[in-house]
């Protein structure tokens, strides 16, 4: 006895085949077409690093990529210094992340509700130029002289800072 599959479910498979073909390949074509038109990457976040144990303050920003980037390419971000001039910060591109953080070293002179410009650019392995620029502004909320003068902490285990001696309402001066 011969079995053999009945016509209509060849006709089903093949019929299924040819659909799935066309929506993935249309879903690929779309896709394409948006990565096409999309930045490399982007300033996916930023802001004042405040860290009060230490007296400390600095700014930062996440970058996240969009599409691949060749080998090489370099993100520098460049961040307005409250106290003059700008802070530039240079990071290679790896094919094993997507995200990147740039944080600057601490600030002084930041000021309560002023707008400070933070600026990616992306620059092409090969000739060194830009190939984007993606700006942020960065806008500090904490009035400094909130921050102690002193660090609150010292050491790796947070030890009380022994210059410090407690002042009026728990206050460290």
């Amino acid at each position: 006895m011969k079995h053999s599959t009945p016509i209509w479910i060849k006709l089903t498979g093949a019929a299924l085949l040819l659909y799935c073909t066309v929506v993935l390949g249309t879903v690929y074509r779309y896709n394409q077409a948006i990565l096409s038109k999309a930045d490399y990457a982007e300033i996916t976040g930023g802001g004042f690093i405040y860290n009060y144990r230490i007296a400390d303050i600095r700014s930062g920003i996440t970058v996240g990529l969009q599409k691949p980037l060749p080998l090489g390419t370099r993100l520098v971000a460049e961040f307005e210094n409250p106290a003059g001039g700008t802070i530039s910060i240079e990071k290679a591109v790896s094919h094993a992340r997507r995200t990147y953080s740039f944080e600057t070293p601490s600030l002084s002179g930041v000021e309560a509700q002023h707008s400070y410009a933070a600026v990616l650019r992306v620059i092409d392995p090969h000739t060194g130029r830009e190939i984007e620029r993606h700006e942020k502004v960065l806008k500090s909320t904490v009035v400094p002289k909130a921050m102690p003068s002193k660090p609150l902490t010292i050491g790796p285990g947070y030890f009380p800072n022994p210059d410090l001696t407690p002042g009026p309402k728990g206050k460290f001066r």
